[in-house]
C-alpha cells in the first residue's frame, strides 16, 4: 500500500489503473463500437432519410413484412391525438374500419415529404416532417391547399411530425394538421419488434432495431443504457476521467507552445496583439500606418481590424489572416482586395458580420493528430511558418498596403 493509500487518497496512477480494470469500461466500449449503419452513414438528422424510411415503414407492401401493423398503428395514434386536440373529425374507430388494402405512399411528391393516398377508405394524409429546422414562408397552408385540390373528395388528413411534437406557428395550420412526436415512430418499432419479431427477418428486425437507437440518441436526445453507464463509470472513476479529459487538450497547448516559439524569430514583421486559449494573434507593424485599420470595433483592445491569426481548432491548425468587426466600408475594400485573380488570397470567401478570412494556410491536418507526434508537429509547425513568410507574407502586407495609397514593402 501506498502512503497516498494509506492517507485515505488515491495517486494518479492507481486512479487510471482503477478505470482501467473496471469491467464496465470494455462494456461501454463494446455498447459504441456496437454497428449502427445510421451513423456510419452521417443520416441520423437528415430529414429526407428520415421521411424516405417513414415511407417505407408506413407501406404494408414494403419489404419490411410488417404488412399494415405499423401503418395502422401510426394512423391510430394520429387519430387518436386529433380527437384530443379537436384538429380532426377522424378517431380511432375510423382507422379499425379502414381496409388500407389499396394505400398508395408517394415521397416529395407536390414536394411534400410523405403522402398516403387511400381512395377506397376516402383519406387523403400528408406528413410534414422536421427535424433541426422549422417551417418556412405559408408551406403548410400552401401543402394542405395543394392536397385539396389534387384530391378532391378525399378527407385530408395533415401531420405535422416533429421530434417534440410542436405545434405549427401560424394560427390556422395549428387547427389542422396534427401535431406528432417522433417519440410515437420509436414507440411503434419498439412494438413491432415485440409482437411481430418472430415474422419478420433477422435483417430488418436488427434494421429497426438500429434505427430506433439512432432515433432515440441523435433525434430525441434520450438518455439510454450506454449514458447511465458512462454516468456510472464517471461517478466511480472522476479523478482518472477528469484527468483523461484534460489530456484530450495537449495537442492544442503543444501546438500553441511551438507556435509563440517559432514566431519570437519574426517579431520584426509579426508582433502579438491578443492570445487566447485556442489561438494567438499578431499584427503586422507595416500595417500600423493605415489609419483606417485601427478603427475595429468589439474585437481587441487594440482596436486593429488586420490579424494574423493561427488557430487550433478539432485536429486542426492553421494559419489566416482575418478582417474583425469595425467599418464596413473598409471591411468591404479588403474583402473585394482579397477576391481579386492576383494574390495568394482565399478566394470565395463570405464577408460575415463579425469576421472573414482574405488568407488561410492549413499548418497541421486530421491525419498529423492520429496519433500525434511531437516530433513531426515541431518541424512541420517551423516549415510551415517559413514558408508563409518567404511566399506569401510580403505580397499580403505590400498589396493592403497598396490598397490605402502606400507604397509595398520589400522583403525583409
Amino acid at each position: 500500500m501506498t502512503a497516498g493509500s494509506e492517507q485515505g487518497k488515491t495517486s494518479p496512477e492507481e486512479a487510471l489503473q482503477g478505470l482501467i480494470l473496471d469491467s464496465d469500461l470494455e462494456r461501454l466500449e463494446d455498447l459504441l463500437a456496437e454497428f449502427n449503419l445510421f451513423d456510419v452513414l452521417g443520416i441520423a438528422r437528415q430529414e429526407t432519410q428520415h421521411s424516405a424510411f417513414l415511407a417505407w415503414l408506413l407501406d404494408p407492401r414494403g419489404s419490411h413484412g410488417l404488412r399494415d401493423y405499423f401503418l395502422r398503428g401510426f394512423l391510430t395514434q394520429a387519430t387518436d391525438e386529433a380527437r384530443k386536440n379537436g384538429t380532426l373529425a377522424l378517431t380511432p374507430l375510423d382507422v379499425d374500419s379502414w381496409k388500407l388494402s389499396d394505400i398508395k405512399v408517394a415521397t416529395e411528391r407536390h414536394r411534400i415529404d410523405t403522402l398516403l393516398i387511400d381512395e377506397n377508405d376516402g383519406f387523403v394524409c400528408l406528413i410534414e416532417n422536421k427535424i433541426g429546422s422549422g417551417e418556412h414562408s405559408d408551406q403548410l397552408r400552401r401543402y394542405l391547399r395543394t392536397v385539396e385540390r389534387e384530391y378532391k373528395g378525399l378527407t385530408p388528413f395533415p401531420i405535422y411530425l416533429t421530434p417534440e411534437g410542436t405545434d405549427p406557428t401560424m394560427e390556422e395550420d395549428a387547427r389542422r394538421y396534427v401535431p406528432m412526436d417522433y417519440g410515437v415512430v420509436a414507440v411503434l418499432i419498439d412494438r413491432a419488434l415485440k409482437t411481430r419479431g418472430s415474422t419478420i427477418s433477422a435483417t430488418v428486425a436488427s434494421f429497426l432495431a438500429q434505427y430506433v437507437r439512432s432515433l432515440r440518441r441523435r433525434v430525441l436526445n434520450n438518455v439510454d443504457n450506454i449514458d447511465e453507464l458512462a454516468y456510472q463509470l464517471y461517478n466511480n472513476h472522476r479523478e482518472a476521467i477528469d484527468r483523461i479529459i484534460r489530456a484530450k487538450d495537449l495537442p492544442s497547448a503543444i501546438t500553441l507552445d511551438i507556435v509563440d516559439s517559432v514566431m519570437e524569430g519574426y517579431v520584426p514583421y509579426l508582433q502579438r496583439d491578443f492570445h487566447f486559449r485556442d489561438g494567438r494573434r499578431f499584427f503586422s507593424p507595416d500595417l500600423e500606418e493605415i489609419p483606417e485599420l485601427k478603427d475595429g470595433k468589439g474585437w481587441t483592445k487594440s482596436g486593429r481590424l488586420v490579424l494574423f491569426e493561427f488557430w487550433h481548432g478539432e485536429e486542426l491548425l492553421r494559419l489566416a489572416v482575418v478582417v474583425g468587426p469595425g467599418p464596413q466600408e473598409t471591411r468591404e475594400r479588403l474583402h473585394e482586395l482579397s477576391q481579386r485573380g492576383d494574390g495568394p488570397w482565399t478566394h470565395g470567401s463570405r464577408m460575415k458580420k463579425t469576421q472573414f478570412q482574405m488568407y488561410r494556410q492549413p499548418i497541421l491536418s486530421q491525419q498529423d493528430y492520429d496519433p500525434f507526434d511531437l516530433d513531426m508537429a515541431r518541424p512541420k509547425i517551423e516549415k510551415a511558418i517559413a514558408d508563409f513568410f518567404s511566399n506569401d507574407y510580403w505580397s499580403i502586407v505590400s498589396a493592403i498596403r497598396e490598397e490605402f495609397g502606400l507604397s509595398p514593402v520589400e522583403a525583409g
